[in-house]
This record gives structure tokens, sequence and C-alpha cells, in this order.
């Protein structure tokens, strides 16, 4: 293929292949259109005839050749087209089938052509000619594809013109080579965001349009990993050995970036690895797996040793646990996991928790769809070195005979054996340990294939290390350590000189020392940069959208889209409570109910975050070698008050640095709700390097809103207001999350914690003020609080909003006591214990303190009525292919398949200033750039294999049967498909006759793609768009909490009216009326109840909780603690006494 440009006023670029032509120019949105938006990134996209192209204007871009279209990307608000334009074959697991590995690629400017026909060096920058003695400032900007391009020809990714690479050899059909996109695994795909929208063009082609892009190689898979062939020979007869491995890109990233597993059960560093040799008789392939523990965990790269740290409970994890291993075992059947964590105390944890999960999974069952061998690789291989890691062969011994292999009779034309099953092995990292162990199940495996074939004597087994293809084999698991291992760490893997030799020499121990130096470095200094590329390759920086295809049909469908968003998206508010407590250092183990159910079981919140400040003593000592277990007294304390009642909570996430704490805590029943649940933290003491000040911070999506809560310490002294605006400053650019998110993008965000905010008049006067207690006197001292000053101004928490502060300052108390400081420096009392927010969907009901005297500061609470929002993507996907359909047949013009494109607005007003494109082609001029010869590339109808099949099927979970068919001694080729280790059958007779050449490779033969697999869920989902009602079946999702009820007599100490922010000018807001109203003014004020102040709530949702409907009628069982305050006992849960400024 070529690429093409076309100058003028309209840009446009041109991929052309050997009959085609794939046309794309940037669209400038219409503003008038309902979907405009100045930042979405919009392309046309055309399909035509090359022949087509002649006198339309357009010149060769670049001299080299094309060899596949990756897809487009939006950087700096460019729109990019990428490329391939180097690429070296690697690998050919069979005749047919290549395998070429990217060593360059280039990104064309759709809409700038300041960066054609430039050259770069190594930084990205552009050289200048040689006539040039410098370089025009405007020039020398760094193409902003650079990193990129360093990513992506970086020796890792690797892609086929001839077969679905993202497929295994026992899945894909094997009579024909397709580039059919129907049964690609999106997995594996690690060009997807970049292909996003052209997929998405090609599902609304006809077939034949579909064929075309298919065959003329327009559209690229991608993989990441590793590929490689040698050529060796078993006796007399020559043999293709093979590796593919690829990884999954769902929790792609670096070595401390990327650990354990996501809301969406996805682990990282999960690679799928297939081990081929192939013959002019069989075909044999091995499949193996690779993942991180998958549970909630983490490493803290700022430790020489990083501490394992579990993040989420048992009960919050086996949801997550389980549905990892379903989906494993209904693509690839039993698993036999293989762990080779230590038994040491920095991995012990991890083996416990993985052994936990299995045992107690409703799903799992050992023995029929999962097997667990645990395997310290470190204490087996200590005293007698690598090679006694063999003696993981008899723990295994059972799964790899009944897994099998799969093998294929080459001459036959048939398969002979499936793999019923593969081994998931893991260690840490997944690299070194792992790669070894998988070395030995990939030479068992394949040994038992050769002895059932009779292709090697039982001689060889015992010298084996002698043969040439023993050695091979070993130089390509060697190859494949070190590849895996410079994609997630940066270094070659550690043991590869055993693995290529079969014993560890002295400069192979130097060689893995020095990888070790290697990796500590690149972890701490360049893991971010590759990360944040590796995000930006997969779509994943914040607000970064894919490159939308212009198209009319879109455009009506994406408006009627939003007309009809209530019928996929529901809405639901819940409650949230959230404390902030600044423990002062101490440890005791008092009754904290009063701070998280002020009214008692009257009142249960949905989500509970609470901060902690101080949870350890601030001096040097503790400082330095902060004692992390202040946070599991802490855990443990909070889910024994905050699991009383028969509602449970599950603690979701504990992030703690040095003296700052946070705390997650969810309904259980609201789990399913709870997604992408992220840490973080900032040290803003000593200029960054100590954490006595500073933050740690949470993020989830409940549903399909976000959520950020920060916990936070600021600088200290009434006289440093700077230095908390500079430590509000290092926080909010200083915490990341993963996908680049940081604090500011989220739907809904709160500040908590000792903020350290100060009031500014003398402590005399203040103290005189709070004794005296007159009409309004909080208010006027909150006009001398510098927080509120600094929000005012918006020199600090800009758009931040706090609710109206009705309890008297929470610093500074002796001890124990309700007195304020009668120290010597006698501190201002203040308000430094702060909860502060920022969110549209945000309805603060109360804020209060509790009198709790254990420490110089009174705890504070809010709670929160919070909007939340989800969207059922099976139904809006079932609606948006039904008005695809509706428009097609309302406007039949447009979606004509004599031309398939999609057509730009403009690009039709400017066809009526032209003639017919026929006309053009006489005045052709011979002398233009553009080569219209025939171009030799790489298409499906070029390429076949001598294998084929017409019944393979991926493997499905069966239950191991005790006994399986014998083998026909007179029909050598067909050994058993799966084997118990109680079976006597014989073996295939040794092979006769001569060696036959490998044949060349035969016609393809015409394909129907196979139905996707999720074709048939989407075939379900109906929808009536008149009626608007849904014909769809039950869809097996989480169902949101129902939608408030009307509620009931408001009890003593509630009114209708929602706390008003101090920073807001709107007026009490009025909820909605009661079914039995009520009249405020004859309820009690909230002083009457002072001693025990009642956080807000929204009772109406906890009415209208269909659980909670159920307990009131049905006699429930008492709690195991009860209230202290027996005033609560008069309350009742549906609403709470908003506090309002007087």
């Amino acid at each position: 293929m070529i690429i093409l440009a076309q100058k003028g006023p309209e840009r446009r670029i041109a991929i052309v292949s050997n009959s085609y032509a794939l046309i794309f120019n940037a669209v400038k949105c219409d503003p008038s259109s309902p979907n405009a938006s100045k930042n979405r990134p919009l392309c046309a996209i055309e399909l035509i005839p090359k022949s087509l192209l002649k006198g339309q204007g357009f010149e060769k871009l670049v001299n080299l050749e094309v060899y596949g279209f990756l897809g487009l990307i939006e950087i700096e608000s460019k729109i990019f087209i990428c490329t391939i334009t180097g690429k070296s074959k690697v690998a050919r697991p069979i005749p047919g089938e290549t395998v070429n590995k990217i060593y360059a690629v280039d990104f064309f400017c759709l809409n700038d052509e300041r960066w054609d026909f430039v050259e770069f060096d190594s930084n990205g920058y552009p050289i200048p000619a040689s006539d040039e003695d410098s370089i025009s400032p405007q020039s020398a900007i760094k193409h902003p594809c650079h990193e990129l391009k360093k990513l992506l020809s970086n020796g890792s990714f690797y892609y086929s013109s001839d077969f679905d690479l993202t497929s295994l050899l026992q899945y894909r059909r094997l009579d024909a080579h397709s580039l059919s996109f129907d049964d690609f695994q999106e997995e594996f795909m690690w060009n997807s965001f970049l292909m996003q929208e052209i997929i998405s063009f090609r599902d609304k082609l006809d077939d034949s349009a579909r064929q075309v892009l298919d065959d003329e190689g327009f559209l690229t898979t991608v993989i990441r990993g590793f590929a490689e062939t040698f050529q060796t020979y078993i006796g007399a007869l020559p043999v293709w050995l093979t590796i593919i491995s690829k990884q999954s890109w769902k929790r792609a990233g670096t070595r401390f970036n990327a650990r354990g597993i996501d809301d969406e059960s996805n682990v990282a560093n999960f690679v799928e690895t297939e081990f081929i040799m192939y013959s002019s008789d069989y075909c044999y392939s091995f499949t193996e797996l690779r993942g991180s523990v998958p549970v909630f965990w983490e490493q803290d790269t700022s430790l020489i040793n990083p501490k394992v740290q579990i993040t989420r409970s048992i009960e919050a994890t086996q949801p997550v646990f389980d549905e990892h291993f379903q989906r494993l075992i209904d693509k690839y059947g039993p698993i036999h996991v293989v762990n080779l964590l230590s038994t040491k105390f920095s991995e012990m944890e991890l083996t416990r928790r993985y052994r936990a999960h299995i045992e107690h999974s409703n799903y799992l069952n050992i023995g029929d769809n999962i097997y667990l061998t645990e395997f310290d690789f470190h204490r087996e291989t200590k005293d007698q070195g690598f090679s006694a890691a063999s003696r993981i062969r008899p723990m295994i011994e059972k799964s790899l005979l009944e897994n099998g292999y799969f093998s294929y009779d080459v001459k036959e034309g048939k398969p002979i054996s499936k793999q019923r099953g593969v081994f998931r092995v893991n260690c840490l990292d997944c690299l070194d340990r792992t790669n070894l162990v998988q070395q030995f199940l990939s030479r068992y495996a394949f040994l038992l294939f050769l002895q059932d074939f009779q292709l090697v004597k039982s001689s060889v087994v015992s010298n084996m290390e002698d043969y040439e293809w023993f050695q091979k084999h070993n130089n390509l698991w060697a190859d494949h350590g070190d590849a895996v291992s410079q994609i997630y760490t940066g270094t070659n893997a550690l043991k590869s000189s055993f693995s290529r030799k079969g014993k560890m020499s002295l400069a192979g121990a130097l060689s893995d020392a020095t990888k070790s130096v290697s990796r500590m470095y690149i972890n701490n200094f360049m893991d971010k940069g590759k990360q944040q590329n590796i995000d930006t390759l997969l779509g994943r920086l914040p607000h970064q959208q894919p490159v939308q295809l212009f198209d009319p049909i879109n455009e009506y469908v994406t408006s009627k889209l939003e007309t009809l968003s209530s019928k996929f998206t529901k809405s639901a508010k819940i409650n949230l409570l959230v404390g902030s407590f600044n423990v002062n250092g101490l440890t005791k183990n008092v009754d904290i109910t009063d701070w998280l159910f002020p009214i008692g079981d009257k009142y249960l919140p949905d989500v509970v975050v609470l901060g902690m400040q101080e949870v350890i003593e601030l001096n040097a000592g503790s400082i330095l070698n902060a004692d992390y277990s202040k946070s599991t007294f802490w855990q443990q304390l909070v889910n024994k008050h905050l699991n009383q009642y028969e509602e449970k909570y599950l603690l979701l996430r504990a992030e703690q640095m040095s003296s700052l704490l946070i705390l997650f805590f969810v309904k259980s029943s609201n789990v399913q709700h709870i997604k992408r649940v992220e840490g973080g933290s900032k040290k803003t003491g000593f200029g960054g390097i100590t954490g006595n000040k500073g933050a740690v911070a949470i993020r989830f999506e409940y549903g399909d809103t976000s959520f950020c809560f920060v916990n936070c310490h600021l600088a200290a002294g009434i006289s440093n207001v700077e230095e908390r605006r500079s430590d509000y400053e290092s926080i909010t650019k200083g915490i990341n999350f993963t996908r680049s998110k940081k604090i500011p993008h989220h739907d809904s965000i709160f500040w908590l914690g000792d903020l350290n905010y100060r009031v500014t008049l003398p402590n005399d006067e203040t103290r005189k003020r709070l004794s005296a207690k007159k009409a309004g006197y909080i208010e006027d001292l909150l006009n001398f609080d510098q927080l509120t000053q600094e929000m005012n101004s918006g020199m600090s928490f800009k758009g931040f909003m706090e609710p109206s502060i009705q309890f008297c300052p929470t610093y500074k108390y002796d001890h124990g006591t309700n007195r304020y400081d009668s120290s010597e420096k006698a501190r201002t009392p203040s308000w430094t214990d702060r909860i502060i927010y920022k969110g549209k969907n945000i309805q603060p009901m109360a804020y209060g303190d509790v009198a709790l005297c254990l420490s110089d500061h009174r705890p504070v609470y809010s709670a929160y009525k919070t909007d939340v929002c989800f969207v059922d993507e099976a139904i809006k996907l079932s609606l948006t292919k039904q008005l695809y359909l509706k428009y097609k047949e309302t406007h039949p013009d447009r979606s004509s398949n004599t031309t398939v494109a999609l057509i730009d607005v403009e690009m039709e007003k400017a066809s009526t200033k032209s003639n017919t494109l026929e006309n053009s082609l006489n005045n052709w001029n011979d002398n233009n750039l553009l080569e219209l010869d025939p171009i030799d590339t790489v298409s499906s109808s070029n390429s076949s294999s001598p294998l084929s099949t017409t019944n393979s099927q991926p493997m499905k979970p069966i239950r191991k049967a005790s006994s399986s068919p014998s083998i026909n001694q007179k029909a050598p080729r067909v050994p058993p498909s799966s084997r118990s280790t109680n079976s006597s059958a014989g073996l295939p007779s040794p092979l006769s006759g001569n060696m036959e050449p490998i044949k060349s490779p035969l016609p393809l033969k015409p394909r129907v793609p196979p139905p996707r697999q999720n074709s048939a869920r989407q075939s379900e989902i109906a929808f009536d768009l008149n009626s608007g009602k849904s014909k769809s079946p039950a869809i097996n999702k989480p169902v949101p909490p129902p939608a408030p009820a009307r509620r009931g007599t408001l009890p003593p100490g509630f009114s209708d009216t929602i706390l008003v922010p101090k920073t807001s000018s709107t007026s009490p807001m009025p909820m909605t009326k009661t079914s039995s109203p009520q009249s405020t003014s004859n309820s009690p004020s909230i002083n009457s109840i002072r001693a025990s102040p009642i956080p807000a709530t929204s009772g109406s949702e906890n009415a209208s909780d269909p659980q909670a409907s159920a307990k009131a009628q049905t006699s429930s069982k008492a709690p195991t603690l009860t209230p202290k305050n027996n005033e609560l006992e008069k309350l009742m849960m549906n609403s709470w006494k908003p506090l309002t400024p007087n």
C-alpha cells in the first residue's frame, strides 16, 4: 500500500491498496448541530475504487511502503493516521501464516501539513535540510506523536497480513486464513482504541464492502508480546517450532503501576502463550496462561523492598475473583492454578488470600473446574539450583495428561486431539519464576506429544539435552521471557541464562544482579512516562476521545439517543456519610457509634468514607518509620461499630500514608455497583519529603458516576495561609490515579480532614463570643475564618462549597474534656476540621460534630444525598441499531452500496461544483506523482494452508472422565484427545515411509465469517421506538437502587429543606412534599438534641428501599449493640433536621 495526500483548502489523505483507496479528511463540527462540541475530533472516511483517484490531485506523501493501517488518534487537537512503515518477518507458525514484527510506524496529520516531508531526529525534532543553517521556531516543535512512535516501534508489537493473530491455532479455522474482524479477540488487540470507530464503520457496511476492507488489508490487528520461529529436525523430520505470546491490554501497564485485578476482572500482565510445532505430518500446539494474583493488591514503589498491600476485603473481592475465573473456564476449560509465591511474609498473605478465594467460591469446585498447586519456587530451588523446579512435575502430572494438547493430521486434513484445559501460572511479577516453570510445562507436554506419536524413542528422553530441537525449544522460551520482561519492567528476564543453557553460570548470576538494579532505577524514574504513553495509546487519558467518523446517520442516531436517554439510563439517589477525625496519635478502644450513627439505625448510609489524621504520633521516629498496624486498629474498630446492625458494610479500600488514613465502606447490598476503586497519596511535609502533612485519596465509580475523596492534613499555624495554599496545589497536581486521572477529573469531589485554617480574631475575643452565645455568634465568627475567606476569594478550593456550620470550633480542646486549650500556648478555638465538596449532583443534608472526648479535636461528619446514574449498554446498543435501520429505510439514497462512504455535508456541497468523476478521468496527467500501478500487497486470497477443518470449536469446560478411548494401533495418527492417569492404552506405531517435503500453500477458499459470540445476546434485545417499551428479556446486570418514594410524617428534629452551603446564594430548596405534611415550625430546634448532633440524611430514599420496607413489615432481630442515647429511639429514619444559617 502507499499513502497519498491531496493539497488544497480541503486536505485529504488516501491509503491506496491494490484495487481500492480509503480516503480520510478532517471535518469541522457544525456549531448548529445538536451534538456539536469544539473538542470533538471528527473525520470523514470514504472507500472507493482506486481508479477514481485519477485527476483529483493526490500526490505521494512518503516514499515508504505502507504495510498496515493502525487507526486514528487525536493528539494536541490534531487528527493523525497511524501506519506501519517498517516490519520484518519473525514467525511462521504454519504455511500461509506469517507474523511480522513492527519496527517503524509513521503518523500523518489529517488537518495540518507542517509535518509533511519532514525528517525527525531520535528525540522527535525536525532535522534541517543540508542547505539550511538553522530551523525556524515553528518547525522546531517536537512531533506530537513521537512518544507513541517510540512505543510502537520498540519491537514488542506484532501483526499478521494473512491470519487473525489474536486467536489460537485450535480456535481459528485452519482451512482459511482470513483477516476478517468478525472473530478477533479484542482483549489482545492493542490498537482497539485507534480502530474503535473504524470497526464501527465496517460493521455498518454490507457484506461485499466489508469483504473489501478485510481482503485489501486496510484494517490491521496489532498484538503486544512475542513471536518467533526456529526450524530444526526431530530425527530426520524437518519441523518448525514457534512461540506466539499475547499480552492483554485490559490492565496493561508497567510493573508497579499495574498489579492484581480490577473491577472488570482483568488482571495485570495477563499473557496467553502458545507453543506450536508444524511438520509435513502433524501440527501440535500447547497453550499456557500467566497473570497477576487476581485480588486487589498494590506495592509502594517508594520503598527499597516494596510491601504488598491488599486493598480490598475478601467479601468485596470474591465476586470479581469468580468472574475472572468464570471467563477463563468458559474459554479454555478447567484451570490448573500454579502459584509460585514464596512462603516468606512478604508474599505469604497473597498466597493465603488466593487459596481462600478458591476455597470459598460458589462457582469454583476444586477437582472439577479448577486445581491448585502451591510451589514455593525459591525454597525448592535454594539448594540444588533452578533445575530442582522439575519437582513440580508430580504435582501437575494428572492435569497434564487430562488437559492434553491440540494435534492435527496434516496429510489427512483433520484434527486429532484438542487441549481441554490450561495451566495458569503466577509469581509476584509473573516474569522470571513464571517463565521458567512455563518452560518446564511446555517441555513436558511436548515430550508427551512426541512419545504419543512415536516421533522420539524413549532413549532420547534421557539425554534430550544433546538434541538440537531441545536447545531450540529452550532458546524460544528464553527469548520469550526476555520479551515479556522488557514489556513489564524494561529489562530482560532474570534466570534467562538457565533457560537457554540448562545451567546457571557466574556470568549469568552477575547479569541478573545488573538487571535487578536496572529494574529499580526504571521503576522509580522511567515507568511514569512509559505508563503515560501506554495510556495514550489505549485511550485512557482523562477526557480522551476516539476520533469519530462523521456520518449523517450517526448524527441522527446520536441526537435521537439523547432524547431517548431515559430508556437506557436510570438515576438513583444514594446517601453518603463522610467523617473526619484527628485522633492525635491515640489508639484507644472507644465507642464511636455516635460518630457513625448519630441517630442510631434510623439512618444507614449507602457509602461511608472516613478520614483520620495523626493516627501515629508526630515525632521524628514515627514519621520516618510509620507504624502501619495503626491502620489495622482503626479498620477493625470502625468495622465493629459500623456492622452492629442488620445492614452490613464491607471495607473496599483503606489507604494510609504515614499519619493519614482514609477508609471506604459500602453497604454489602450495593457492592455490585462499585467499580474502579483506587487510592493515591501525596506528601507535603518538609518540602514533600515526609508524610506528617499531605493527603491520601480514594476514587471509585458508583454506577456511571465518579467520586473522589481527599483526606488531607495541611500546614499548621495561623499565619501559614500561603503554605496551606501551596499544599492544596501540590496535592491537586500530585495525586494521580490510573489512566492519568487526577482529582478534578471526577463528578463528585470531597475534601475532608484537618485543613488547619484558623479564626483570625484574638483568642480572648473568640472565647468571649463563644461563651456569650449571642444570636448569630457562630456566623459572626465564621466571617473571620480563613477557609471561608480563601474559598470566597477563589485563592484555594475554587468552586467548592461547604454546608452551613452550626457547631462550635472543633480545635483545640484539653484531652478528655470539653474545655478549650488551657496550656501556655492557649490556641484560638478554630474550625480546623472541615468537609467541603464540589459537584452538581450533591445535596448536603447535615453537618455537625460529635462530643467524643478522645483527642484534642472533635470528630465531624456530614451527610449528603447524591444522584448517581446507570447506563444499560445493551439496551443502548439495541436502540442504536434500530435507529440506524430506521434511518436507512427512510433515506435509501444515503445508504447506497455503489459507493461505500461516510460522507461529509461539506463534501456533498463541493460535489455540486464539479462534473462527474468520469469526466475527470479524461484529464489524467501522466506526469502526476501518483503511481497507480498494481501494488504487491498481502491479501488473504494469496495465502492458504494445507491444514483444514470444519468442526473446530472452542474449548469448553468438561468433567474429567476416569478413562478415555484407547488408541487404535492400526491408526497411528489418532491418539486420544484427552487421557486419564489410569489409562493403559497403547501408543501409536512408529512412522514409516519417506519424509515428504512441506507442500506449498493451496489457494484460499472463500469463507463465510461465523457469527460473533455476542450476537445472540444482542439479537435478544429489542426495543419498540414508537411505544418506548422494551421487548428485551431480563438482563443479568446489577439493578440500581429504586427511585425514591413519597415520604412519611416527619419526626421531631426534621424539616423539608435541604441544607444550604455557605458559599451558595440560593435559598433552601424545598424537598418533595410528604404524604402527611407536618409543619416544620412545630419541630424542636437542633439545639434540643445538641449533645448528640444528628447528621443529615435522605430519608426518602431509605423509606423507598425495598429491603427497608420489608424489614419494617416483619419483625427484625435486635442489634448486637444498642445506641447509648435513649432519645434516639424517639426519632425516625425518614429525614433529618437540616441546619441553615441564622
